[in-house]
């Protein structure tokens, strides 16, 4: 009876020891959890049932109250942004209105009307419009050029013109040709450069046959 009474005792110790470590583990949870936004009852089961796994659990999750801080913090931060951007609109309503009645007391004592037709939607600090911008002079016109063939004057033509002329081989370099600007009429050979394109400068161009 005494060896039974005994076990039963070590028993009983050992489930209390247990007991005990598990509800130790489930109390630190349940301290801890407020701390960081979290239920108190709920954590002390985790803690129970999970032990330093619960503790580990509850350090690594994110902290909810640190959180709701932060969100309570860019509320307030977006609130006071609303209040500011609504009060610089009314001083600019209202610089507008004094503006207004400034404009409306001058058009009277002068009989004038210096309103530009858009003012009501701008604000009286806004920058003026841009002035129209200057047209922009033509592009001189191309020289026109003339050639001679058959002992007659040709043209005049444009320059592309005269071009085809030279590929189509009607024209070669001893071909006289002018234009406004020049002394006197000149072989094509020693104005080609202002009549041909680089690529028929190349030594390769050829002439397209007739």
């Amino acid at each position: 009876m005494i060896a039974d009474s005994s076990e039963t005792m070590g028993v009983v110790a050992g489930i209390l020891a247990v007991c005990a470590v598990y509800g130790t583990f489930g109390i630190v949870c349940a301290v801890m959890a407020p701390g960081r936004g979290r239920g108190a009852v709920g954590w002390f089961f985790i803690g129970v049932a999970t032990q330093c796994l619960g503790i580990v659990l509850l350090l690594v999750l994110p902290n909810l109250k640190e959180e709701e801080a932060k969100q309570r913090r860019r509320e307030e931060d977006q609130r006071r942004l609303r209040e500011q951007l609504k009060k610089e609109r009314q001083i600019a309503d209202e610089r507008h209105g004094l503006h207004r009645v400034r404009l409306d007391v001058h058009d009277r004592a002068l009989g004038l009307d210096t309103t530009p037709a858009e003012a009501a939607a701008q604000l009286p600090d806004a920058p003026p419009p841009l002035p129209a911008l200057p047209a922009q002079p033509a592009p001189p016109p191309e020289p026109q050029w003339y050639h001679a063939q058959g002992g007659t004057r040709q043209g005049p033509v444009p320059r592309t013109q005269l071009r085809t002329l030279w590929h189509a081989g009607q024209l070669d370099g001893d071909t006289l040709v002018w234009r406004q600007g020049m002394a006197d009429w000149a072989p094509f050979a020693s104005v080609r450069e202002q009549i041909l394109d680089p690529a028929d400068l190349r030594p390769d161009a050829t002439k397209d046959t007739p």
